[in-house]
């Protein structure tokens, strides 16, 4: 690489080249001055494919489910001032749900700092604990070889994003003007070979510093302890909270339910519910069954094993948590401590396969019948086989019903995102198992409806197979902007847009009886539609206000590749009536059959 005649394209031509010997792929760029050497030094980087998303509030979190879909750091870039502080609420997702990110924020010289200079603010460790690392890096100057320092900056950069647990890091850039030689540039980008296939990086080159992430694991004696406390335990249960799928994982925990004989509650995010795993002792009815008092009562577990973050369903926390166990073993990735409750009596820091495959070469069969593995299971059938069954002669567009049409009709392949409050809600109670490989994601580091749509768009950006969201309408007004996204790539995303005209979960808690006060200031009504917004990013837009409009409308985007706004209209009141009607009837039916006994 010849050196650059001006010393701030020089240090980010050296830090990109590093990013990309390291493997990144892909960089989100965010317009703006401060940031000219990084982008040019990014168009000179065919292994690293640029995206310029206009807002940085849309481009932290395409970047994030591009991420988060490769499972590789993605690049951010901005110029200086608010705009990094725009990155904030996308940071903080990556840094709770554990996705690598590379954000690279430039910056005014020191000497500008803190004295009113424009389009200046104080960048420095700007996130916070919320990222992994965090540097105010040394300013280009010409005269001075930094370039190892540069070069190593980017690899320890790439390394601390990927390594467990993975998150965003930050570089914060100052740079003096003038930002780049313009003629140099000019000559340099005339240069180029501008083909677009060209984005694979070039394994040949290695990094300036390779890092090996090191992998924590569990002394024997530890093993040794924990099978102890599990052998001879027959009424178990294991938990699979929200995880990245992964389906060394899921074949991992299944085997070991399969020598304990227990069962797996199951949460839709944990990747087990889906897949060509075995999926013989899955719970999946667990919402249902556990809003039942006299269920819970008779089938309190002696142990429990929990792996992945705390699961969706309230229901299920406050039974893990209503008394005691001989054992409650937490699973938790290497620097994190996924116990909100605090329940856990002891607390495994190590990977999901590693815990799993040592455990069940400790332990010995288990005997061949389990009345408790048989109880659960049974029950959650009979409650599953009634929603199912209630679903089907639903004809009303309940929301409940729209997700589980939603999984029904994803084909194999197709990665499905749902927006936190009552879509990822629906999924836990109405929607059970498959054999097709579909995985659902869903934002639950914070829990936010913020971003929802811009993450769904980054995935889909990198992936062949269609993706699917489902969100509901505020979610979308949050988001509304990274619409704009789609109007300038092409991605194959169905946006599923559930408008009850406000904030629907609100009507399951007890604010809902203040009655004109809620309407105002929790259920928000806006009376508004989504078919002009959808211009924006230039969607083709359908309104489904039956099943068979729905059907049509789900399987024409799937097949035509673009963005595809779908609304479906509902009413809050409804939906709540309908949650209502329908657990109880499947608690009924639970009752009646236990009767039958």
């Amino acid at each position: 690489m010849e050196p650059s005649r001006n010393p701030n394209s020089h240090a980010a031509a050296i830090m990109i080249d590093e990013f990309a010997r390291s493997g990144v792929a892909n960089a989100c760029i965010s317009p703006g001055s401060r940031s000219t050497a990084i982008v040019t030094g990014l168009l000179r980087a065919p292994a690293i494919r640029p995206w310029v998303i206009l807002d940085e509030r849309s481009a932290g979190f395409f970047a994030l489910g591009m991420a988060r879909d490769t499972c590789r750091p993605v690049i951010l870039v901005c110029t200086s001032g608010t705009a990094a502080a725009n990155y904030m609420p996308a940071v903080v997702e990556a840094s709770l749900s554990r996705i690598p990110l590379i954000v690279i924020t430039t910056d005014r010289p020191p000497e500008a700092r803190d004295c009113r200079s424009p389009q200046t603010i104080d960048q420095v460790r700007m996130f916070g604990s919320h990222a992994r690392w965090s540097v105010d890096l040394a300013t280009p100057v010409a005269g001075l070889d930094l370039d190892s320092y540069y070069r190593t900056i980017a690899c320890r950069a790439f390394a601390t994003a990927a390594d467990m647990p993975a998150g965003p890091v930050h570089l914060n850039l100052p740079m003096r003007e003038p930002l780049i030689d313009v003629n140099e540039e000019r000559e340099a980008l005339a240069r180029i070979n501008e083909s677009e296939s060209e984005f694979a990086a070039d394994e040949s080159r290695s990094p300036y510093t390779q890092v090996y992430p090191a992998r924590p694991s569990l002394l024997p004696d530890s093993i040794g302890a924990l099978a102890h406390k599990l052998r001879g335990c027959d009424r178990g249960l294991i938990v699979s909270g929200p995880a990245a799928p992964s389906p060394d994982a899921a074949r991992s925990i299944a085997r070991l339910a399969a020598r304990l004989n227990w069962p797996i509650l199951a949460d839709p995010l944990s990747g087990l519910r889906a897949g060509h795993h075995d999926r013989s002792r899955i719970v999946d009815a667990y919402d249902v069954l556990l809003r039942d008092p006299a269920f819970c009562a008779a089938n309190q577990p002696d142990a429990v094993i929990q792996f992945g973050d705390p699961p969706v369903s309230k229901c299920l926390g406050q039974f893990l948590a209503s008394r005691p166990r001989r054992s409650h073993l937490m699973v938790a990735e290497p620097g994190t401590w996924p116990d909100p409750l605090q329940i856990a009596s002891d607390v495994a820091p190590v990977a999901t396969v590693e815990l799993c495959d040592a455990l069940f070469e400790s332990l010995d069969d288990p005997p061949k019948i389990s009345p408790w593995l048989d109880s659960w299971l049974a029950a959650s059938a009979r409650s599953r086989a009634v929603l199912d069954a209630m679903l089907a002669d639903e004809t009303t567009m309940f929301e409940g019903k729209v997700v589980a049409e939603l999984m029904r009709l994803a084909p194999d392949g197709c990665a499905v995102h749902t927006g936190n409050s009552m879509p990822v809600r629906d999924f836990d109670t109405f929607v059970g198992q498959s054999d097709r490989d579909t995985a659902l994601f869903c934002n639950r580091g914070a829990n936010g409806i913020d971003g929802v749509l811009a993450t769904a768009l980054g995935a889909a950006a990198a992936r062949k197979a269609p993706t699917i969201l489902v969100l509901g309408d505020l979610s979308l007004l949050h988001d509304i902007g990274a619409l704009q996204i789609a109007a300038r790539y092409p991605v194959h995303l169905l946006v599923t847009v559930i408008n009850n005209d406000g904030g629907g979960i609100f009507s399951f808690l007890p604010q809902a009886a203040l009655g004109d006060s809620f309407e105002t200031f929790f259920a928000t009504p806006h009376g508004l539609d989504f078919e002009r917004a959808s211009a924006l990013g230039r969607a083709r837009y359908a309104r489904a206000g039956s099943w068979s409009e729905f059907n049509a409308a789900v399987g024409y985007a799937l097949d035509h590749p673009g963005l595809h706004l779908l609304e479906i209209r509902g009413d809050r009141a409804h939906n709540l009536a309908m949650h209502r009607g329908l657990i109880e009837k499947a608690l009924t039916r639970l009752h009646a059959t236990a009767r039958e006994k």
